[in-house]
C-alpha cells in the first residue's frame, strides 16, 4: 500500500503515481506461472481438499466466484474495512523486503469515502465527500484537493484517468461489468477451503499475463474478500503484496468522518498526472 508523493520543481507540485490500496490495483502488477489445483464445488462451510491437476485451466466456478463477489460488493451501501498488509520492495541486490501497513477504509454510498494508511511514518490517504477529492501525506505535510464528480463510480474513473490513482478494491467491486474482464484471465482455479482469521473462506488462484493472484472469499451469503495476494512474476524475485481484510457492514459514521482537515503545518499543492516511468521519483513512499 503506497501513496507516492514527490516534490518536483519550484512549485512543489503533487505528482501521484498509482495509489495501491488493499490490493485493488491488479493491472499494476504482472505474471504467468502455473498453479496446479482443482477441487469440487464450493459454498459449504465445511473444509474441502484441493485435487492436484497437471495443467492450468479455466474453472467456471472460479470465474463465477469473481462475478458473484463483484455483484455482492456493489450491493453494499456502507461499510468499514480494516486491512493489514505486507508489500514487498525489491532492493538493488535482488532481495525482497516487506513493508507493513494498516489501512482503514470507510465508505458510504453513493458519494463518501475516507482511506487512512498508517505504517512506520505519519498517516497518509484520501478523502472524498461528493464534491472534492483530497490526497494527503502527513509525513511530508502536503495535501492536494481537486473538484470531484458526484458519485464514487464516477470518481473511480476520473481519479484513474486524470491522476493515475486507483481507488481501493475497485477491480473487485466492478469485476464482471466489462466484457473483457474474463478474457484477461489465463487460469482460474478453486483450490479449497481455508480459515482466515476464524472465517471459512474459499481459496481461488488466478493468472493473467504477467500476474499471479490469489483470493480468499468468505463462504455463505456474504461473499466478502478475506485475503488477497498478488505476485509480480515479471521480476526474478517475484515480489508480493498480501493483505487480510476485516469487514464491518452498515456501520454508523460520524459526520466528520468524510471531512478533511489539514494537519499542522500542511501545505496545499497542485495535483498533477502521474510521472512517466522514466522520470519517476518517490518521496515518502513508505
Amino acid at each position: 500500500m503506497k501513496l507516492s508523493i514527490s516534490r518536483h520543481g519550484s512549485n512543489g507540485a503533487l505528482r501521484v503515481r498509482r495509489l495501491v490500496l488493499m490490493g485493488s490495483a491488479l493491472a499494476a502488477m504482472a505474471g504467468t506461472s502455473a498453479v496446479m489445483a482443482q477441487a469440487a464445488g464450493s459454498g459449504s462451510d465445511e473444509p474441502a481438499q484441493a485435487q492436484e491437476q497437471g495443467q492450468a485451466e479455466m474453472q467456471p466456478q472460479a470465474v463465477d466466484a469473481l462475478n458473484k463477489l463483484g455483484n455482492y460488493l456493489r450491493s453494499l451501501k456502507s461499510f468499514r474495512i480494516q486491512a493489514d498488509s505486507v508489500t514487498d520492495a525489491v532492493l538493488t541486490t535482488g532481495q525482497n523486503v516487506g513493508f507493513l501497513h494498516r489501512t482503514e477504509m470507510s465508505v458510504q454510498r453513493p458519494n463518501k469515502l475516507r482511506v487512512v494508511i498508517t505504517g512506520s511514518r505519519a498517516p497518509k490517504g484520501l478523502v472524498y465527500d461528493g464534491q472534492s477529492f483530497v490526497l494527503f501525506n502527513d509525513t511530508l505535510h502536503y495535501y492536494s484537493k481537486v473538484p470531484a464528480p458526484p458519485t464514487l463510480r464516477q470518481l473511480a474513473a476520473d481519479a484513474d484517468q486524470k491522476y493515475g490513482v486507483q481507488l481501493p478494491l475497485v477491480d473487485l467491486f466492478y469485476w464482471g461489468e466489462q466484457s473483457d474482464d474474463e478474457k484477461a484471465l489465463t487460469s482460474a482455479l478453486f483450490i479449497g477451503l481455508d480459515k482466515v482469521e476464524g472465517k471459512w473462506c474459499n481459496h481461488y488462484a488466478y493468472q493473467q499475463p504477467g500476474l499471479d493472484w490469489e483470493l480468499w472469499i468468505q463462504t455463505g451469503p456474504r461473499p466478502l474478500p478475506c485475503r488477497f495476494v498478488v505476485t509480480d512474476t515479471t521480476q526474478p524475485s517475484r515480489p508480493q503484496h498480501a493483505v487480510n481484510y476485516q469487514w464491518t457492514l452498515n456501520p454508523t459514521f460520524d459526520a466528520a468522518t468524510f471531512v478533511f482537515h489539514p494537519g499542522p503545518g500542511a501545505r496545499q499543492i497542485p495535483m498533477r498526472p502521474p510521472l512517466a516511468s522514466g522520470d519517476d521519483q518517490q518521496g515518502g513512499a513508505q
